[in-house]
C-alpha cells in the first residue's frame, strides 16, 4: 500500500468525525432551544397559577370579612336600641370603613399584580440570558469545528491534486 493510499484512508475518518461533531452540535443547539422554551412556558404557567391562587385567597378573605362584619352589625342592632339618627351615623361610619378596606384591598391587588409581573419579567430575562450563553457557547464550538472541517477538506483536495 502506498503512502498516498494510507493518507486517503486516514482522512476519511476525520471527515466523518467532523460531520458527527457538527451533527452533535446542531442536535445540542436544538435540544437547548427546546429546553429553554419549555422552561419559559412552564414558568409562565406557574406564575399565572400562583397569581390566580393569590387572587382567590384575597377574594375569599374579603368575603369572610364582609360576612363577619354583617354578623357583628346584626348582633349590635339586636343588643342596642339606637335612634334612627344613631343608626344613620353608624351606617355612614361602616360604609366609609368598608370603602377604606376595599381601597386598601384594591391597592394590594395592584401591588400583587406588579410583583407577579416583575417576577415573571426577571425570570424571563434570566432564561433569555441562559439561552444567549448557550447560543454563544454553541457558536464558539461551531466556529472551532467549521475551520477544522475546512482544513480537512483542503487537505483532501490537496492530496487529490497530488495524485
Amino acid at each position: 500500500m502506498t503512502t498516498e493510499q494510507k493518507l486517503a484512508k486516514s482522512k476519511t475518518p476525520v471527515k466523518e468525525v467532523i460531520a458527527q461533531q457538527v451533527e452533535h452540535l446542531q442536535d445540542t443547539a436544538k435540544e437547548t432551544k427546546q429546553k429553554v422554551t419549555a422552561a419559559v412556558l412552564e414558568s409562565a404557567e406557574t406564575v399565572k397559577e400562583d397569581s390566580k391562587e393569590v387572587q382567590a385567597n384575597v377574594q375569599e378573605q374579603v368575603k369572610n370579612l364582609k360576612e363577619d362584619l354583617m354578623q357583628r352589625l346584626e348582633s349590635l342592632k339586636k343588643q342596642l336600641n339606637f335612634s334612627s339618627k344613631d343608626l344613620t351615623e353608624l351606617k355612614d361610619f361602616v360604609k366609609s370603613e368598608l370603602n377604606t378596606v376595599i381601597e386598601d384591598l384594591s391597592k394590594l391587588g395592584k401591588e400583587l399584580k406588579e410583583d407577579v409581573s416583575q417576577i415573571s419579567s426577571k425570570h424571563k430575562d434570566q432564561l433569555n440570558e441562559t439561552f444567549k450563553r448557550s447560543k454563544e457557547h454553541t457558536l464558539e464550538v461551531w466556529n472551532k469545528v467549521v475551520p477544522a472541517k475546512e482544513d480537512a477538506a483542503k487537505s483532501d483536495t490537496d492530496s487529490e491534486a497530488k495524485s
